[in-house]
């Protein structure tokens, strides 16, 4: 047989988690203005930070969860394309034709991240909503590979319970294990609210900006 099967078998991507990830192009004057425009609204403290603490967050000033509902141009600008990049995605993951798309009525949660030197967030998922998104506005200058990375979790319970050579180097999307992403200005990344990510502790001296949104959505009629 020549070291091949004769048999004929199928390898179906069974529990595969969709990442979106896609860049905002020229987007340098935009990231710029958002950068100045969340700086000044972090030096005014509490009127622009959500009320909630958060034990899972340090050194993060974390605002209320309405940025998208702001006028701001450059605001105005980062939602367009947030909103029309994941409903592309929604469509074509789910392949509805666009009479069913017209129909869908469409609902987020936003907010924007200052994080300082030192600034990390426990291991959390979002509830109560479907997708969630993280949008770079700037990545600081972290010191080290993983200073400020999202650590993303492997959502298979006891996938990772025995690993040897036949499966310890599968690829996507059969991979086992935690999956790091340092960002990048411009750089919109989406996932399943339901899975478990965490940023690990930034080092930068920079701060580190970042959008954040949880969505979902329902139908009009």
């Amino acid at each position: 047989m020549n070291g091949q099967s004769d048999t004929h078998a199928v390898i179906h991507p069974l529990y595969a988690v969709p990442l979106l990830q896609s860049q905002f192009p020229d987007s340098e004057r935009m990231n710029a203005d958002l950068a100045r425009l969340f700086l000044q609204w972090e030096a005014q403290g509490d009127i622009h930070r959500d009320s909630t603490l958060r034990d899972t967050q340090h050194g993060i000033f974390e605002s209320d969860f309405y940025l998208h509902r702001r006028k701001e141009t450059p605001v105005r600008m980062l939602f367009d394309f947030i909103h029309q990049t994941l409903l592309s995605f929604i469509q074509g993951i789910n392949q509805y034709p666009p009479e069913q798309m017209s129909n869908l009525d469409f609902d987020m949660h936003s907010w924007f991240h200052v994080t300082r030197k030192g600034g990390f967030q426990c291991a959390h998922n979002h509830p109560n909503a479907s997708w969630s998104a993280i949008y770079c506005v700037t990545p600081g200058e972290p010191v080290s590979p993983l200073g400020g990375s999202v650590r993303f979790h492997d959502p298979r319970t006891g996938s990772d319970m025995y690993r040897d050579p036949a499966n310890d180097h599968m690829q996507i999307p059969y991979r086992l294990g935690s999956w790091q992403l340092n960002h990048k200005a411009g750089q919109l990344i989406g996932f399943p609210s339901y899975l478990l990510h965490e940023v690990l502790a930034y080092d930068g001296e920079q701060p580190r900006i970042t959008v954040a949104l949880n969505a979902w959505t329902r139908w009009k009629r």
